[in-house]
């Protein structure tokens, strides 16, 4: 589930007036897009439209809602420039939105549809009226004016940023906005919690990005792990490259030179991945691939082995380095399609400059 969400899931129950403050709309250079969020409360705020300047003063902006009581979801525009004084000069119009204990059920229906992990927005009306709640099968009925309907139906499907303002009738004023959740592009499944493994959990438990972290030894997991993190302990994580979905990233980083050849062989048939990453040395993978070729791999697949892992240019084999590295490569394949990505032969050199990567 979205972290902003389940905080403001936190303070509706607890009865702590907050408000949410959405990035709606931008033009030019901006320091975040439509559908960036950041919650504040008389004491705190969580997340962030972008920093400096803007947010210090939409904090200050939305405890002064706070302190005067308001109820209803406002619009205001800041040119970064002119009023702001932020260099990038563009124009960011957010939504500051105040959510109290009425706002428990849009809150508790949006849960579920996170929950569910589909896609789902809200229709937030400017100036007074209920926040609905809608997915992809109740977007037409939810937001009853088609042009509002067609721009949710393209956001829900990945279109474009994560929020959008529209009017009820073409050529007025906006006075709603549309802001729309979309599961995590990437889905990853990570092999391995030794040092290298549990470094990078942690910083993929930091991003956009649904994770299953998979090993035997239960004792080497962390106490706990982010929210968009899995945690599978199995003593036969082959099963766990069956029933991982079509297009996700696997990292096979083990304790065991056997397991990562039988894992990245089993990845390998299997075809439909966006990512078959093995931690190592251009050695480990020219041992690999004659290994492959004996069990009867075809060439094309071995040619989409990923290894060495990780991006160029990194010096130093810090498990914590390494994971920085992985984690970079990792974000680079956002937003490309499974079709038009070319096969990936690993043969650039490792981030460390060394050619080898240090094991798990």
């Amino acid at each position: 589930m979205h972290a902003w969400l389940e905080h403001l899931a936190r303070l509706a129950e607890s009865a702590t007036p907050a408000v949410l403050v959405t990035v709606a709309a931008t033009r030019g250079s901006t320091p975040r897009a439509p559908g960036a969020r950041m919650i504040v409360t008389a004491a705190h705020s969580q997340g962030s439209i972008g920093g400096g300047q803007l947010e210090q003063r939409a904090i200050g902006l939305a405890r002064g809602l706070l302190a005067d009581g308001a109820t209803t979801a406002s619009l205001v525009r800041f040119p970064l420039g002119a009023s702001v004084g932020q260099c990038c000069g563009g124009v960011m119009e957010l939504v500051f939105e105040p959510v109290g204990t009425a706002a428990r059920g849009w809150i508790a229906e949006a849960c579920a549809r996170a929950a569910a992990d589909r896609p789902w927005g809200r229709h937030v009306a400017l100036g007074g009226g209920d926040t609905r709640v809608f997915d992809g099968d109740t977007v037409s009925s939810v937001l009853g004016v088609p042009a509002q309907a067609e721009r949710a139906s393209s956001l829900l499907a990945g279109a474009g940023d994560g929020a959008a303002l529209a009017a009820t009738s073409p050529g007025t004023g906006a006075d709603s906005l549309i802001d729309v959740c979309v599961p995590p592009e990437l889905q990853l499944v990570l092999f391995g919690a030794g040092h290298v493994g549990r470094a990078l959990a942690e910083v993929l438990g930091r991003l956009p990005l649904r994770v299953r972290w998979v090993d035997p030894r239960a004792e080497e997991f962390p106490a706990a792990v982010a929210a968009n993190i899995e945690l599978r302990c199995t003593h036969t994580p082959e099963a766990e490259v069956r029933d991982a979905p079509a297009d996700a990233v696997f990292l096979v980083l083990t304790h065991s030179h056997a397991l990562d050849f039988e894992l990245v062989r089993a990845i390998l048939e299997r075809g439909d991945f966006r990512l078959c990453g093995l931690l190592g040395s251009q050695s480990k993978r020219a041992r690999f691939e004659q290994r492959l070729r004996a069990r009867g791999v075809a060439e094309h697949a071995i040619a989409r082995l990923h290894c060495p892992l990780g991006v160029h240019g990194l010096a130093g084999k810090e498990p914590e380095v390494i994971a920085i590295a992985i984690a970079a490569e990792v974000l680079q394949l956002r937003g490309a399609s499974l079709a038009a990505r070319p096969a990936q032969r690993g043969s650039s050199t490792p981030a460390t400059g060394s050619g080898a990567r240090a094991q798990p």
